[in-house]
């Protein structure tokens, strides 16, 4: 989408919830080098009321650089858990900033996201037998204390899983715990 194609974007958003504004806008990157033209038209949007704040998603750390440049950036979307890490640069840079890091995908894991079974870590399985819960819930605490600035999005539709993914927010992993999910997906040494 160019980034004069966006006001027509959000104008039809707003339509269609029936609101005078929205609250959150995320720009998502598709590979963009640049997010200069794009937030810059956001940022506009925000100036006209149109939108209150605005965030990046699918972003590395110096998109996160050029659009604090162009306006106030109060989250940042992008994939994270145990197994899809790559992302812990920007992780830190959110909290270092005050800026909310929204991780997607962290309880499906690598390949789970298309609807792939895969089976599950063998840390995962002893940490979530440890406390008798759910492999599921074991990725979401070990995200949500990732740091105060992390927000998840377990994203279900199924109550029951919806009650196991707000006892996650609950369950404390030991720091051993926290160092036995972080070795996955990385070399021994």
């Amino acid at each position: 989408m160019r980034p004069d194609q966006l006001r027509g974007q959000v104008e039809e958003n707003l339509r269609q919830l029936g609101r005078d504004h929205l609250d959150l806008v995320n720009l998502r990157l598709m590979g963009q080098d640049s997010v200069s033209e794009h937030f810059g038209a956001l940022a506009e949007l925000r100036d006209a009321g149109l939108v209150r704040h605005l965030g990046i998603s699918g972003a590395r750390p110096e998109h996160l650089a050029q659009a604090q440049e162009i306006a106030p950036v109060v989250g940042v979307q992008n994939r994270y858990g145990i197994d899809a890490r790559r992302g812990d640069e920007m992780l830190r840079a959110c909290g270092a900033r005050g800026i909310a890091f929204v991780p997607f995908f962290s309880i499906a894991g690598g390949g789970r996201e298309a609807g792939a079974v895969r089976a599950e870590h063998d840390q995962v399985h002893a940490v979530a037998r440890a406390h008798g819960v759910s492999p599921a819930q074991v990725r979401l605490a070990w995200i949500l204390q990732q740091g105060a600035h992390v927000l998840a999005i377990p994203g279900t539709g199924n109550p029951d899983h919806l009650v196991d993914n707000v006892a996650a927010g609950a369950l404390r992993l030991t720091a051993e715990e926290l160092q036995l999910l972080d070795s996955i997906g990385r070399p021994s040494s």
